[in-house]
């Protein structure tokens, strides 16, 4: 495959997954609108909140480390999640620009750290104040990151 065939398909590759983004996003804004009101603040409605928060996540990583195979793939085996993140926000002379902006990555680290709380401490006690200042990242953070990597799309379509 050619290096153009194969940025096309990067390309191509990271508008599924805003795609997907795009609907675990609409899915918690019904869960939060629809569901949320009936559950009430509980520890089930907190499981699927926390659910949601978890996959919107391990989808932006996903798209995150597509980028990384296809312009460096030099990941660190005991730290690839945070050094993943860190790489999207460097400009790489004369091989790509950076992927998302600082204040991306701010909001993203958050919900990585908490990704990897859900993932490994099997708690079902959610702290509702806690789960409220994640989901308000990730209704904040959406908006760019979806800007961000429709950008890096276009760029990998013309490369």
């Amino acid at each position: 495959m050619s290096a153009h065939s194969e940025a096309r398909l990067l390309a191509s590759e990271i508008a599924k997954n805003r795609t997907i983004l795009k609907g675990l996003y609409e899915e918690l804004s019904e869960a939060l609108l629809q569901d949320l009101p009936k559950l009430g603040r509980s520890q089930r409605a907190a499981i699927m909140v926390a659910g949601i928060v978890e996959s919107y996540y391990t989808c932006a990583e996903t798209v995150f480390l597509r980028i990384s195979q296809f312009f460096e793939n030099n990941l660190r085996p005991d730290r690839w999640h945070t050094d993943l993140l860190d790489h999207m926000t460097l400009e790489v002379s004369e091989v790509r620009p950076r992927v998302i902006s600082s204040d991306t990555f701010s909001d993203l680290s958050e919900l990585m750290r908490f990704r990897h709380f859900k993932r490994y401490y099997f708690s079902l006690a959610y702290d509702w104040e806690r789960l409220d200042a994640i989901v308000h990242r990730l209704q904040r953070v959406h908006p760019n990151l979806d800007t961000e990597l429709q950008d890096f799309e276009l760029l990998a379509r013309d490369l």
